[in-house]
């Protein structure tokens, strides 16, 4: 495990630390393993899986979809001679049916004998919803299609071993080439021009490539697949791609002159739909007594005009037909609803067009029952889908709980016949619409639910680990949860980029689960295991502060490097782990030589992270971190610079849309903001916003991250403004702020920093505005930012300090203003900076002096007011 620093959230440089899992899939000894042992394969990503277990569960109907099919089948099977673009793109809206034209087309393909591979993108399955996996999987389906193919990719396999793991210094571009395209030409270049070119085409199809959550891969799948035809433009071979229409794909397939466009919404015809309504409503009618019955008494049903009604109302998006109609026909649980499909139907049509309304109407059938929030909210965010008994074991109730909430969901969600069998959405578009606040609402599942299922996969493998202690658990014989608990690939995205979000509680809990299992860990994991353990401290000491809290997780990772002599191949985790642990004890400590040696970690990783280690930009970004740390101790020009230099180089190997662009920004930002408070050049603090900007457009609402760009383009602003004096400038900081602080409800970890940066803002907008209103409304938000940060935590001299400024500026403001003061309205300010002085400030440290200054200042005002000499004498003392 590596722990990483993601980003810091303002210009207090508040690192956010994740978790981070690296691992491959390939591991052991290559020789006697088949081609398949060594590729690994997703076995349920080609067009042959089960749909019910393996969604999407998508296929034409008979009848459906025969004109847009054959001109794909057509195009398909013509010569490049004829057909130059080797790719095509086959676009539409949510719903409109590509999976189910890209099954079809698979099938009859396969049935000529000219399907090489098919892989079915779908989010929250998995690594079907990730693009590491395609080439190894494309491969291995190719070795089957196309015999002679296989030794040549076992060849390649053995030759570059790197080749097989998703996680390599082999980029995505490369393994495709040397696993599917360059063994595919070897074999079918090998004829003459002539029969290449007059020769039916192989296919690939590729679906839902908008499901995949790597947009940067996506992105290298496409340059990689174009570059290959432009060198090779007469090879037999076309790839079918589907997927919405978004901006990461859009982008580069409209700009090629070597792909085939087709907007599937030009093909979703009245026609089509009204056949798929026949075969449904004929279908369903057969099956019942009371449709039948009202057929003899009332003649058809649904008469002409409802049907045109409800085909009206479909629209063209089959999923909403395929929704709308298991909402009419699907017989309800509950004892006390007793409607029909006849008393179904009249509703349907009321249901808005689209599909949250039809969502909203379905979900609210069990919204009422024990656990619905915990059941959705675990459909919702688990990173592969779980049957019902692994639900209700994850959630610690009853499979009969779990099953009763889903029976009613049945025209969203597909429940199988078993327990045992995974429980799926129909269309990803309800996970979206479960996800995104402005349009599930009552039925949102927020992000914090992750830290619920976390302690839940703790919670499963401990209970497995008890019943065997200090024994490998052999996965296959665990329950599905179990088996979930330890696939780390998949629980880690519960702690992965949302850890920021688990309160205080949950990290309490998660460290007692993980002492416990560490206990009863095989000596071989225990080190991995204590190095969970050290990295969930480290989050924890953010919340309490204390200094055994981040002592401990700085002694485990000392321990876990001593295991990890030079040259084992993962001690430059442990060295990032240790590096980042004592960066944190040096936010409590202030000890320069903590830091000192949390940059030589740093400068030890970076060196055995050499260019093209696909980690090297997070290693620059940590070195520039701890060096900015240092440089906020030491006031060196050099210590700042050097970090600078080090997120200039993580940033040009982060070019957009790399997914650790942002942080690298962040980073950059920060550190050139305080460059800036050093150099008092404003190119520095201009460059600074700019990075900013450019990082909060990377996250629009509702990014679980949005609140640290937020802070830093705030805190950047606020610093413009007292070069600029521009009213513009720190009136946009104090938005900033307040958007900010929006976001860190009580009790996220970052909210006293919120607070106390929307704090400053508004005193400096105070001493522009003199409005009263504003430093009022600042001295009320440093108060609650030192009740968020009680005694020890590091974070609390900043508070006291912050508070004792405002209060006293609003003090001397009221007095100038001839308001009525009282002694009192100084007690506040005096007594934060008499704890400066007595907990914080002793003897040696470097703000002690200008800190007793500004008591005896205080203390000044008070004697004036009250003519009392016992405040002067306390000065004296």
């Amino acid at each position: 495990m590596e722990l990483r620093i993601l980003e810091g959230s303002n210009n207090e440089q508040v690192d956010l630390r994740v978790i981070t899992v690296e691992g491959d899939y390939y591991n052991g000894p290559l020789e006697g393993k088949s081609l398949s042992e060594l590729l690994q394969p997703i076995t349920d990503a080609s067009h042959t899986r089960d749909r019910k277990r393996s969604p999407p569960d998508s296929a034409c109907l008979p009848g459906t979809r025969k004109g847009v099919v054959k001109w794909l089948v057509i195009w398909v099977s013509s010569s490049v001679l004829l057909r130059r673009q080797h790719i095509l793109w086959l676009y539409g809206y949510a719903g409109c049916g590509k999976s189910a034209i890209a099954q079809e087309v698979s099938q009859r393909v396969q049935s000529g004998g000219r399907l090489l591979a098919t892989f079915f993108f779908f989010r929250g399955a998995g690594d079907r919803s990730k693009i590491g996996r395609l080439p190894n999987t494309l491969a291995s389906q190719m070795a089957i299609s196309l015999p002679e193919t296989g030794p040549l990719v076992e060849a390649a396999a053995k030759a570059e071993p790197q080749l097989l793991e998703v996680e390599s210094c082999l980029s995505l571009s490369a393994r495709l080439h040397r696993l599917v395209y360059e063994p595919f030409k070897a074999v079918v270049g090998q004829a003459s021009l002539a029969k290449i070119l007059l020769s039916d085409p192989y296919l690939i199809v590729i679906d839902g490539l908008d499901e995949c959550v790597d947009k940067e891969g996506v992105q290298e799948f496409i340059a990689a697949t174009l570059t290959f035809f432009d060198q090779n433009p007469s090879l037999p071979l076309r790839i079918l791609i589907t997927s919405r229409v978004e901006q990461h794909i859009h982008s580069r397939l409209v700009t090629s002159g070597g792909v085939r466009l087709k907007d599937l919404g030009d093909h979703c015809t009245t026609r089509d739909i009204q056949k798929f309504m026949r075969i449904v409503f004929d279908a369903e009618t057969k099956g019942s007594p009371i449709i039948q019955a009202h057929i003899r008494q009332n003649g058809s049903w649904p008469g002409r005009a409802d049907s045109k009604r409800l085909v009206d109302h479909i629209g063209g998006s089959f999923i909403f037909a395929s929704t709308l109609f298991k909402f009419i026909f699907q017989a309800p649980a509950s004892p006390n609803d007793h409607s029909t499909p006849l008393d179904r139907f009249p509703l349907a049509l009321n249901i808005d067009p689209g599909l949250d309304g039809l969502y909203s109407q379905t979900l609210a059938r069990s919204a009422h029952l024990p656990y619905f929030t915990d059941i959705i909210s675990t459909l919702a965010l688990t990173a592969k889908p779980l049957p019902i008994s692994g639900i209700a074991e994850l959630l610690d109730i009853q499979a009969s709980a779990v099953a009763q909430v889903l029976v009613d969901l049945q025209a969203v969600v597909q429940v199988p016949g078993t327990d045992d069998a995974p429980v799926t959405f129909y269309h990803t578009s309800l996970r979206d619409f479960l996800t995104t606040e402005s349009r599930s609402g009552q039925f949102f599942v927020p992000t914090s639910f992750h830290a619920r299922l976390f302690i839940g996969c703790l919670s499963c493998e401990l209970r497995a680990r008890r019943g065997t202690p200090k024994v490998r658990l052999d996965r296959q014989k665990q329950t599905a949860a179990v088996q979930y608990s330890l696939e780390r690939r998949y629980t880690t995205t519960h702690w992965n980029d949302v850890c920021s979000s688990f309160t205080s509680d949950n990290l309490k809990k998660i460290v007692q689960l993980q002492r416990e299992q560490v206990e009863l860990l095989p000596g071989d994991d225990r080190t991995e295991g204590s190095e969970a353990l050290a990295n969930e401290l480290i989050s924890l000491f953010y919340y309490d502060g204390l200094a055994s809290t981040i002592e401990e997780a700085v002694s485990i990772h000392r321990e876990g490097l001593g295991l990890r002599p030079h040259p084992h191949p993962d001690r430059h985790y442990s060295l990032n782990n240790l590096g980042i642990a004592l960066g944190s004890l040096f936010k409590h400590s202030q000890r320069v030589a903590d830091i000192e040696e949390a940059i030589s970690m740093h400068r030890e990783v970076l060196s055995l992270r050499p260019y093209p280690h696909p980690d090297r930009h997070h290693s620059l970004n940590n070195l520039g971190a701890a060096l900015h740390s240092l440089f906020k101790h030491s006031q060196r020009a050099a210590d700042i610079e050097e970090a600078i230099s080090m997120h200039r180089e993580a940033l040009s190997l982060c070019p957009h849309p790399h997914p650790g662009r942002h942080y690298s920004l962040n980073h950059l930002g920060i550190a050139l903001d305080f460059l800036f408070e050093h150099s008092r050049r404003v190119a520095d603090i201009e460059e600074a916003i700019s990075m900013h900007r450019e990082a909060l457009s990377l996250h629009p609402h509702p990014h679980p991250y949005r609140h640290y760009d937020l802070s830093g383009l705030g805190a950047a602003l606020n610093s413009l403004f007292e070069s600029s004096r521009r009213v513009a400038d720190i009136e946009e900081a104090v938005s900033m702020h307040c958007e900010a602080l929006s976001l860190r409800p009580h009790p996220h970890p970052d909210r006293h920093h919120s607070l106390g940066l929307l704090g400053n803002a508004l005193d400096s907008l105070f001493g522009h505005s003199q409005r009263v209103a504003d430093i009022e409304e600042a001295v009320s938000m440093h108060r609650e930012a030192l009740s968020l940060r009680p005694h020890p935590h590091p974070d609390r001299p900043k508070c006291l300090n912050n508070l004792g400024d405002a209060i006293k500026q609003l003090f001397e403001d009221r007095r100038k203003a001839a308001f009525p003061q009282s002694p009192t309205d100084l007690d506040e300010a005096i007594a934060c900076t008499h704890e400066l002085l007595v907990e914080h400030y002793i003897e040696g440290h470097d703000r002690r002096d200008s800190t007793q200054n500004k008591l005896q200042s205080l203390l000044q005002l008070r004697a004036k007011m009250t003519g009392n000499q016992g405040n002067l004498d306390e000065i004296e003392r």
